[in-house]
């Protein structure tokens, strides 16, 4: 993702302008952003204090740090063997398949029917 040009404290300059009267317009043309990016900032920043700024940085910060831990975590955790192979698909007894691929009876068909008409078995 793209980095801003602007720091957390500028965009709260900015915001602040706009509370005080100064046309959106003006702001975002002198600043060289968007409408778009000014609203993204004010929904994001609206209230906030230069304190209260921080303290979001530092806990941004601080669950990215997590996030890693954590995935690092699950990706070192030992698997079992059961879980490396997925589980067999079971067989179709409703047309005859037999785990070898031969006919189970005598004038039943060799395998699944695929296609449009699978729910239909032949040789029965």
């Amino acid at each position: 993702m793209r980095r801003c040009q602007h720091t957390a404290h500028e965009i709260l300059v900015l915001l602040g302008e706009a509370e005080s009267g100064v046309p959106i317009a003006e702001i975002c043309s002198t600043a060289g952003v968007s409408l778009r990016t000014f609203y993204r900032w004010r929904r994001r920043y609206g209230g906030l204090s230069s304190p209260a700024l921080r303290r979001l940085k530092e806990r941004e910060i601080e669950n990215q740090r997590l996030r890693t831990l954590v995935t690092k975590l699950v990706g070192v955790r030992p698997t079992s063997a059961r879980a490396d192979k997925p589980a067999p698909r079971p067989l179709r007894q409703d047309c005859g398949s037999t785990p070898h691929g031969g006919a189970g009876t005598p004038g039943q068909a060799r395998g699944a029917v695929i296609g449009r008409y699978a729910s239909v078995c032949y040789g029965r």
